[in-house]
């Protein structure tokens, strides 16, 4: 049974301290010959406990943080059945809500150490998570360092820690966010007076959190900052210590962020601030390669370099984001979705890749299924006198693309066709019987016919290897 705080005078405390005493002395047992001093430092622990354990007004915490010290020079050891042992006896004090911030710095310090080493890897991101979930005593640096470990060992070698670390990323990342919402909740009652915010000293990004937030969301408001700060590229300011980070990692990270905590973005002006400088800003950076790149150019005519060539595993990822930007930050970013909304219908030129204009499909049939958000279209955009009409180019550009999906591809002296569409089993269809396709190897099924082009319903493909866009 867990404590928050309080003395060694309870029941649950001594018998707590009784079972640190028996840890100890099994840390003692191991090191005795090859680190006398930690077996030293232990004998001096478990005197204290007992110590504590006679005198009921003893402080948990202040005990506590001073058995932390043997454990701290097992974990120095990086002896692997040591580290294990003294791990474990750090996250039972985790678990019991025995660690205060100053204990919770100097364990992940030790944390540090052990990634550095590559000991214990996936020990240490156990134990980071029990730190950081059991309580919320965690902020600032400490939070920051805690997360730049977890970061790091994401980025290595091993594949278990790989899978670990990024499990372990996507929850702190959403605790951090979820500590915001449970802190705004208990203040929504007891702070009436709306704040003034200086959008001015937010232009200039720093590592200092603004004035007005509350701890949770200055974390969150650095945190979130520094995501967008590594998917373009550039160097974080809290989340120091970094040495790595993939572009698809972190767009996942913030389209997480922005599905699950719309709430938050709405509340705070300094976060809405984030999205729209921040966020809209590298979103239209990422999509300019998508924009520029044509499937089919003349051979006289220069194409794009390969770094500005579009990458499926960004643009997948990048759309995703927009969609949700659209879908659920349309009121705070009115003009940067009458952006994001154009370049989307751009990805269903003809010369696009086929995979491009798939994604583009996909993103589009989310909001047109959506009667509330294509109204607030035609209200924001094409009943507006100086907007894009982007309603009547959603469906001029849908119209176009299903019609170009029935152009034979002979006509136009082209054997792959549109923008290469013609991947989809398409072409003269077999003889109809009922309206359904018949014939030697054909299994009927429902389909489209317009133009002398036969469409299925389901596409068939050819078997083998999958060639690059």
């Amino acid at each position: 049974m867990a404590f928050v705080s309080g003395t060694t005078g309870s029941d649950i405390a001594q018998k707590f301290l009784e079972s640190l005493q028996n840890d100890l002395k099994n840390v003692s047992l191991e090191t005795k010959k090859k680190y006398p001093q930690i077996k030293e430092s232990c004998e001096e622990g478990i005197v204290k406990l007992r110590n504590a354990a006679a005198n009921p007004q003893t402080p948990v915490f202040y005990i506590v943080n001073q058995i932390l010290y043997p454990l701290v020079q097992g974990c120095e050891t990086k002896d692997t059945k040591i580290v294990r042992l003294c791990l474990g006896i750090i996250q039972r004090l985790m678990t019991q809500q025995t660690v205060d911030q100053k204990g919770a710095r100097y364990i992940t310090d030790t944390l540090w150490i052990l990634m550095e080493a590559g000991v214990e890897e996936v020990k240490v991101l156990q134990t980071v998570t029990l730190l950081l979930t059991t309580n919320t005593i965690v902020h600032g640096d400490t939070l920051a360092r805690n997360l730049v470990l977890c970061f790091r060992l994401h980025f290595t070698k091993d594949s278990t820690t790989i899978n670990t670390a990024g499990a372990t990323v996507r929850q702190l990342v959403s605790l951090v966010f979820e500590r915001v919402v449970a802190e705004d909740n208990y203040f929504h009652d007891k702070e009436t007076v709306k704040r003034d915010v200086n959008l001015e000293e937010l232009k200039i990004p720093s590592n200092v959190a603004p004035k007005g937030l509350r701890p949770c969301a200055a974390d969150a408001f650095l945190m979130f900052q520094d995501l967008v700060q590594l998917v373009n590229a550039d160097q974080p300011y809290w989340l120091i210590g970094m040495t790595e980070m993939t572009r698809t990692f972190g767009l996942e990270l913030l389209e997480s962020v922005l599905t699950n905590f719309s709430s938050v973005f709405f509340e705070h002006p300094e976060f809405c601030f984030l999205l729209k400088e921040r966020v809209c800003a590298l979103v239209i950076k990422l999509f300019s390669p998508n924009i520029k790149y044509r499937n089919t150019v003349p051979a006289n005519i220069q194409q794009a370099t390969p770094l500005d060539k579009p990458y499926f595993p960004i643009s997948m990822r990048l759309l995703r984001v927009v969609s949700i930007l659209i879908q659920k930050y349309h009121s705070l970013l009115v003009t940067e979705c009458e952006i994001f909304l154009s370049l989307i219908v751009k990805f269903l030129d003809p010369d696009k890749p086929v995979w491009q204009r798939s994604l583009a499909l996909e993103v589009l049939h989310k909001m047109t299924v959506q009667p509330e958000l294509l109204k607030s279209f035609c209200e924001c955009y094409d009943l507006k006198a100086h907007a894009t009409n982007i309603f009547q180019d959603i469906v001029n550009s849908l119209g176009a693309y299903v019609q170009s999906l029935f152009v034979n591809p002979q006509l136009l002296g082209q054997p792959g066709g549109l923008g290469g569409s013609s991947s989809v089993a398409q072409g003269q269809p077999p003889a109809m019987l009922a309206g359904m396709p018949v014939g030697p190897g054909v299994s009927p099924q429902p389909g489209f016919f317009s133009r002398g082009i036969w469409l299925p319903l389901v596409a068939t493909f050819s078997s083998g290897q999958a060639k690059s866009t």
